[in-house]
């Protein structure tokens, strides 16, 4: 696909169609056309996030590619703990798509713009194929895998781990990164958007190496990210290296491993942090103490969360949306201005939309998603 100009239809139209099918297996495999809370609307929360990308996300996202080339971008975060990863990357091109889909579905006139849309794919594109290894873009067309990590990278984290502890101790760091997890989805309102796996990377002796990265805990773009609930490190990394397990690695990080509990099969791990681009290994009483913090985060969250109103549960859409998108301006140093311009931007965007929404606009995007047997996303015409 060409860098510059408008590609020709088709090759448009073909990567509609590539990443439609990848959205499709996806969210029915994850059955994540059926969306449930009891604390967020998470239907309305969607179409909220992904109006403002509809209608905001390529011209915020050209002062990014004006600042560095995706491909530049993509070689800097190819490493533990740095966002944007492939679920950011993704995420953008999902609620575009949404978004345009949405407002079709709905009987609207949706005028396409070219320009726009050609942009948009082709820094998704030179994005992706740069930060996967394999330079591929989608999981389905590579064996369901996600290898980013570049070989000497494996090197040097390989020596850091060590035998599967004993149970007792098994258990207990299981038990900790459990609590990490809940603390990341319920932070990110919700939103599986703070785990991410990647890999597996095959060795020479047969075994691969499995990576489960936790990312965002310290992140300030939410409203709601008061100090009392941002955990003492930013990122946590498992590393675990596994004989004769089969690892699949969908859409968005998500990971399905056969069989399916694989602890007797793990040879070794390790527990990491990042802070920048150093790397440092986490022992496993560290990981209990931020495991505690992230229990008692995440009550005060809670806590936060239940004095929302109908609106609010609705309109948060447009700040889990904006840090998706706020993680490639910090990268290439757009910085405080940036975010800014994304909040005045989304936040447009959802008071024009939010009324209908309460007033029971549809999802039609979802049960388009989950049923129909035609395209997921129209074709250009």
């Amino acid at each position: 696909m060409e860098s510059t100009g408008v590609p020709r239809m088709e090759c448009l139209n073909a990567l509609l169609h590539r990443f439609g099918e990848s959205v499709r297996h996806f969210f029915r495999a994850e059955q994540r056309s059926h969306l449930f809370s009891p604390l967020f609307h998470l239907p309305g929360r969607l179409i909220v996030g992904s109006y403002c990308y509809y209608e905001h996300l390529v011209p915020l996202l050209r002062q990014v590619a004006r600042q560095m080339p995706p491909e530049a971008l993509a070689h800097r975060v190819k490493r533990l703990g740095a966002r944007p990863n492939e679920i950011n990357a993704n995420s953008l091109l999902l609620g575009y798509l949404n978004g345009r889909e949405q407002r079709r579905l709905l009987g609207h006139r949706v005028a396409d713009d070219l320009e726009e849309i050609a942009f948009l794919l082709d820094f998704w594109t030179r994005f992706l194929s740069a930060y996967r290894a394999d330079g591929q873009l989608l999981p389905e067309e590579s064996g369901f895998t996600l290898p980013v990590l570049e070989a000497r990278m494996l090197e040097m984290l390989l020596p850091e781990l060590h035998p599967e502890p004993e149970p007792a101790r098994r258990q207990r760091m299981r038990r900790a990164l459990a609590t990490l997890e809940l603390f990341a989805f319920v932070f990110n309102g919700e939103a599986r958007v703070g785990l991410f796996h990647h890999g597996p990377y095959p060795q020479p002796d047969g075994t691969c190496v499995l990576i489960k990265e936790l990312v965002g805990l310290q992140d300030d773009f939410y409203s709601w990210a008061e100090e009392s609930v941002r955990l003492p490190v930013a990122h946590v990394a498992c590393l675990l290296l596994v004989k004769d397990v089969e690892v699949r690695i969908g859409l968005f990080g998500s990971l399905r491993t056969e069989p399916r509990e694989y602890a007797q099969n793990v040879v070794a791990c390790g527990l990491f942090t990042a802070a920048g681009e150093d790397v440092c290994p986490l022992a496993l009483e560290e990981l209990e103490e931020i495991a505690a913090h992230a229990a008692e985060a995440q009550m005060r969250l809670y806590r936060h969360f239940l004095t929302w109103d109908d609106r609010r549960r609705i309109a948060y859409g447009a700040e889990l949306y904006g840090n998706l998108l706020r993680v490639f301006g910090d990268q290439v140093g757009l910085g405080p201005d940036f975010h800014r311009e994304i909040r005045e931007r989304f936040r447009e965007s959802t008071d024009r939309h939010l009324e209908a929404v309460l007033a029971g606009e549809p999802p039609a995007i979802l049960r388009h998603i989950a049923e129909t047997t035609g395209e997921i996303y129209s074709p250009l015409a």
